[in-house]
């Protein structure tokens, strides 16, 4: 059962819709079960949700007594949304519609080092493209989530990270690329996206923690179903927990942070001081190539690829679980394009640490799973920011969606 706090928002729009989207076909009585809420504020949600035009009935179920209970379901061709996952060596995009079933996908290079202005003229073709295959209805198409790393002003559109080059700071990104798409754009960071993505595809619970990691490591938490995100947007950087106290300094201010000590860059650097192990493994493509070639490796049963990933994992595993004593949750899904190869290897080195260090272990167990898709759960989760910011603002309106819907469209 999902449980709220006191000074959450209720009802908010999305919670319910995730929740009919998870079960396919939900009576109102069930949801209000699976809120805590009152059947008669749950008739109002699914009212709301039903003249957006985004449910509908689906059906009826016997009753206990009484008359048949009604089932709401999701309209899944209601609309679509555009999720773009971008970092310096990957960039992913999806369009899916509102069941969360990725309707078209299609993976391009990363921003690497190249000008800002060709970085988003490359990300509006992506649009375009994905939108043409899917062939959606262009008043169908909600807006794009653009998934990114680094410290962000999620509301201006603005990423304030110099990484990978100044040009980036301050760099009004939602707002150019809304411009050159002619659609508008939410700005979200990759690893709470990630763990939206995961929520999309159902399963995994209400409350959930996410290690995010492509070219660096990312985290995210997922708390009664929303995603927790500090007084900035910018909370839960796993990748700036100190796994040593006494480690190098850190650009960030901080010293021995987890990911200069343990992120895919300082595991390929590692490998590259080894002349005969990096040509055996063909490395010196990018970070993210390299990585990916030494987990490869690593899970063929190279062993010396093999011991670099396993120190790597095993701090990972240390700021995890800083991360669950933190947020208690009972659950920490592996999600980016480093765990292409490596996946399964993180995924049991976290699992042993975290059953016999975390805080909690005697009350509750803690399970390691990977995303459904490493490579696209970011991805997938800016589509679903892009609803969920319309469905949390304070009048949602989707005209031509419920237009279609009174019309049967």
């Amino acid at each position: 059962m999902r449980s709220f706090g006191a000074d959450t928002r209720l009802p908010t729009l999305a919670v319910v819709l995730d929740i009919i989207r998870e079960r396919g076909a939900v009576s109102r009585v069930e949801l209000a079960d699976a809120t805590g809420l009152t059947q008669a504020t749950m008739t109002h949600a699914v009212r709301k949700l039903t003249a957006l035009g985004l449910v509908h009935e689906v059906g009826t179920a016997p009753a206990n007594r009484g008359t048949p209970r009604r089932l709401i379901g999701i309209r899944e061709d209601a609309c679509y949304m555009v999720g773009v996952q971008l970092d310096q060596f990957s960039a992913v995009g999806v369009v899916v519609d509102l069941a969360g079933r990725v309707v078209v996908r299609r993976d391009t290079p990363g921003s690497g080092m190249r000008p800002l202005a060709s970085v988003v003229a490359d990300l509006a073709e992506l649009v375009r493209t994905v939108l043409d295959e899917a062939s959606v209805p262009p008043h169908k198409v909600l807006g794009i989530g653009l998934a990114t790393y680094g410290s962000q002003d999620r509301e201006a559109g603005i990423v304030i990270t110099p990484h990978p080059t100044a040009e980036w700071l301050g760099y009004p990104l939602a707002e150019t690329l809304a411009a050159a798409t002619g659609l508008p754009v939410a700005l979200e960071n990759d690893a709470t996206a990630a763990g939206l993505g995961v929520q999309t595809a159902g399963g995994s619970g209400s409350s959930f923690a996410v290690v995010f990691m492509s070219g660096g490591i990312g985290g995210g938490v997922i708390l009664d179903g929303h995603p927790y995100r500090g007084v900035t947007s910018n909370g839960v950087e796993l990748g700036h927990i100190s796994v040593d106290a006494l480690g190098e300094p850190c650009a960030c201010g901080n010293r021995g942070c987890l990911d200069p000590a343990a992120g895919p860059r300082v595991v390929v650097e590692q490998a590259l001081e080894d002349p005969a192990l990096a040509a055996r493994l063909g490395l010196g493509a990018d970070t993210l190539t390299d990585f990916n070639r030494i987990g490869r490796a690593a899970r063929e049963g190279d062993a010396e690829a093999a011991a670099l990933v396993a120190a790597s994992a095993q701090r990972l595993a240390v700021a995890t679980v800083s991360m669950v004593n933190m947020f208690d949750v009972g659950r920490v899904v592996l999600a980016g394009h480093a765990f292409a190869e490596t996946g399964r290897a993180y995924r049991d080195v976290l699992q042993e640490v975290l059953h016999r260090s975390v805080y909690m272990r005697h009350v509750h167990t803690v399970e390691v799973d990977l995303a459904e898709d490493v490579t696209q759960a970011a991805a997938v989760g800016g589509a679903a920011v892009v609803l969920r910011n319309l469905l949390e603002s304070p009048n949602p309106e989707l005209r031509g969606v419920a237009a279609d819907a009174e019309a049967g469209v």
